[in-house]
């Protein structure tokens, strides 16, 4: 789980999202699950890199996607692949693929706010809209 370089913003995240008491910081037990996610993640590209090539191709990542449990529309799907493929290759390597898989999991926390009832759909004011992207990225 060496050798990964994550820009500022993205450990940013990290910490934001596995800051279970909002504390700002992450304790030990904070931390720990934060390296559980980050092998998981691991796993998960490892296990969807078919042809060990180091990057995961759209369909690559659309089945890793999948196998989590995010079921994404086409648009959708291209939209946020493109978001996280700076270099703009088509493929994800593994740290673009965890920002990604952690970008997914502050959405589920996000909508799932708004969705106490899992309905699938929110409604929202533009507060609400500017309060919940701010908190998934």
């Amino acid at each position: 789980m060496g050798n990964l370089r994550f820009s500022l913003s993205t450990v940013a995240h990290m910490i934001r999202v596995h800051d279970q008491n909002r504390s700002g910081a992450i304790d030990f037990a904070e931390f720990k699950n934060l390296h559980e996610f980050l092998v998981s993640m691991q796993n998960s590209f490892n296990y969807f890199d078919r042809d060990r090539g180091g990057t995961l191709s759209p369909d690559e990542i659309y089945q890793a996607v999948s196998h989590a449990g995010f079921h994404l529309d086409q648009h959708a799907f291209y939209s946020m692949v493109r978001a996280f493929d700076p270099d703009r290759t088509g493929q994800l390597e593994l740290a673009e693929f965890i920002a990604m898989t952690l970008f997914l999991k502050s959405c589920a926390a996000t909508f799932g706010a708004y969705d106490p009832q899992r309905t699938g759909r929110v409604q929202f004011d533009f507060n609400q809209f500017i309060y919940a992207c701010a908190n998934v990225r």
